[in-house]
């Protein structure tokens, strides 16, 4: 199983690497780059694509670019007729705050999220969940309200938010799937790692999915693994990333203005 991350908030890339991963992307891919207002967004999409792109470069001794990507009814991104080595790969990414995040296995299904715990601004913790009212179950609204600071409280809300887009987005439906039907049983976090929270799908335990939660850095990423066991003892083997580790285009995109575009964008709003 593969997981990695991606530190997009520190990567200031030059002309090189970028027109290097851009030449790795579809046309399409670039153009839907190009299009995000600031460089947060535009590097957080393109370090999603280049690890999925290198990921299945080093499993099936491809090119990175030669892979033909596309999107089911849901969003989620698929390879159209992909190699034997990658037909039975299933992965997933995320991006959100300072990261970029992608799940990839042979045996699992897939789903992961990445969420940074911050407030909006000029809003209140109680006027952020009463927007979220309907989203989560009685059961798990107390478990997030239980701590007695609004820190505590915003912890609990964006793991537990984690959880169900990352469950929701293994099994394929995206937030369309009723919310309410999932409820989660939270695991202890220990040095920011669980394995053991477990999953109720209509009031009924659901023992074939199972969660590995990361929180560093005050971002929680959770991958949800459907059919797949792991010891509950085993550490996490998140893996961060630098451009250096992605397998990418050797050539430059010819056309300079792609990076000046990009270089011209504010960083945040």
């Amino acid at each position: 199983m593969i997981r990695h991350i991606f530190k997009t908030s520190t990567w200031h890339p030059t002309e090189t690497e970028w027109l290097r991963a851009a030449n790795t992307l579809s046309e399409s891919e670039r153009e839907r780059i190009s299009q995000f207002m600031y460089k947060r967004d535009a590097k957080q999409s393109m370090a999603g694509r280049l690890m999925m792109r290198s990921c299945f470069a080093q499993l099936s001794g491809e090119t990175p670019e030669s892979f033909h990507l596309s999107r089911d009814e849901s969003g989620k991104p698929y390879i159209v007729d992909p190699s034997p080595s990658l037909s039975l790969l299933s992965f997933n990414v995320s991006h959100a705050g300072d990261y970029a995040a992608f799940a990839a296995s042979t045996t699992a299904k897939i789903g992961v999220d990445v969420m940074k715990v911050e407030l909006r601004r000029n809003t209140s913790v109680q006027q952020f969940f009463s927007h979220m009212k309907r989203q989560f179950t009685d059961f798990e609204w107390q478990k997030i309200r239980s701590p007695a600071t609004d820190r505590g409280k915003l912890v609990n809300f964006y793991r537990h938010w984690c959880l169900k887009e990352s469950y929701v987005k293994a099994i394929g439906t995206g937030l369309k799937f009723g919310l309410q039907r999932i409820q989660f049983d939270l695991g202890d976090l220990e040095n920011g790692i669980c394995k053991s929270t477990t999953v109720s799908v209509d009031g009924v335990l659901d023992l074939n999915w199972k969660f590995e939660e990361i929180f560093q850095d005050n971002h929680f990423v959770t991958i949800a693994m459907g059919n797949v066991e792991f010891s509950p003892e085993d550490r996490a083997s998140v893996k961060l990333l630098n451009f250096s580790d992605l397998v990418v285009s050797e050539d430059p995109l010819s056309d300079k203005f792609y990076f000046a575009s990009f270089d011209e964008k504010k960083e945040l709003p």
